[in-house]
């Protein structure tokens, strides 16, 4: 019998506190392909794009996301898929099917988190969830996200890749040093991918969950990435280093050893479209 796949749509916006991510989220859904036997589903998400930010204890838009993570939650048990296909939205989408796929198969599991940034920030650090998530399902985080984590993973079987490991954040250089995370940078995966490879190898891994942030990548070779929009000074913030080729050949060289379970691809923002679909709405013929 044929293996399920659930290709699911995530359009959460708030983790990032940043609008598009939801418009980015819908054109992923528009690219990615659709297999034979994926079942397609949209997590519901709250579009008021222009209310005030509301930060409670210390997490911008707690609650909505609370709400959120249940429904895609609750959406993975209902469809009960053996792959998932996240299309994002920001990261803290992964968050959920992670959590579930890890309930479904709780032994010799690990997860690729391919991205430029940790994502194991506290509330205390900065108010966006999306830097949370990972924290999140390790058991840390933002406690009452942590609290709906029902399938928490042990630090150990979790492994960086493409991490820009010499611009991290105050906060994060801390918890690196609490947490003892694995890593990856760019410069050890640029040739092959038999770092990462040898990771799986090593401890036995039967499946593995790919988290891919698009941040990962170089704005020089992708330029659909929140670090790339037009008519911003230079960002102060980590940004990736490795290639669109890069990735797809990591992904690649690890099916090919080990059981993919789920690939979450989050943080698509290309900002033409954006752009252009923005304008197209000011043109009275569109609208009257």
């Amino acid at each position: 019998m044929a293996k399920k796949t659930l290709r699911l749509t995530f359009p959460e916006w708030q983790g990032g506190m940043n609008p598009p991510y939801y418009a980015g989220s819908h054109i992923l859904d528009w690219l990615a392909p659709k297999g034979d036997h994926m079942e397609c589903v949209e997590v519901p998400v709250k579009t008021n794009f222009e209310d005030e930010i509301p930060i409670t204890d210390g997490v911008a838009w707690k609650e909505e996301l609370i709400e959120q993570q249940k429904a895609a939650y609750q959406i993975c048990v209902e469809k009960d898929p053996d792959k998932i296909i996240v299309l994002g939205g920001d990261c803290s989408v992964e968050q959920a099917p992670f959590d579930y796929l890890h309930g479904k198969y709780p032994e010799r599991t690990g997860i690729i988190w391919i991205d430029a940034h940790p994502d194991f920030s506290r509330p205390k650090d900065c108010p966006n969830e999306h830097a949370m998530v990972l924290g999140n399902l390790i058991g840390d985080g933002a406690p009452e996200l942590a609290q709906i984590v029902k399938h928490p993973f042990d630090k150990k079987d979790v492994i960086y890749v493409g991490i820009v490991a010499d611009h991290l954040e105050t906060w994060e250089e801390e918890h690196q040093k609490e947490y003892k995370m694995k890593f990856l940078t760019p410069d050890q995966m640029q040739e092959d991918s038999e770092p990462l490879l040898a990771w799986i190898r090593e401890n036995g891994y039967e499946q593995v969950l790919i988290h891919w942030d698009l941040d990962v990548l170089s704005p020089d070779d992708f330029r659909s990435l929140l670090c790339a929009e037009p008519h911003i000074p230079p960002v102060s913030y980590a940004v990736g280093r490795m290639t669109l080729d890069q990735i797809t050949r990591i992904i690649k060289d690890v099916s090919e050893i080990v059981n993919v379970l789920a690939l979450g691809i989050t943080e698509f923002l290309p900002w033409d479209i954006i752009r252009f679909q923005k304008k197209l709405k000011e043109i009275d013929i569109f609208t009257n």
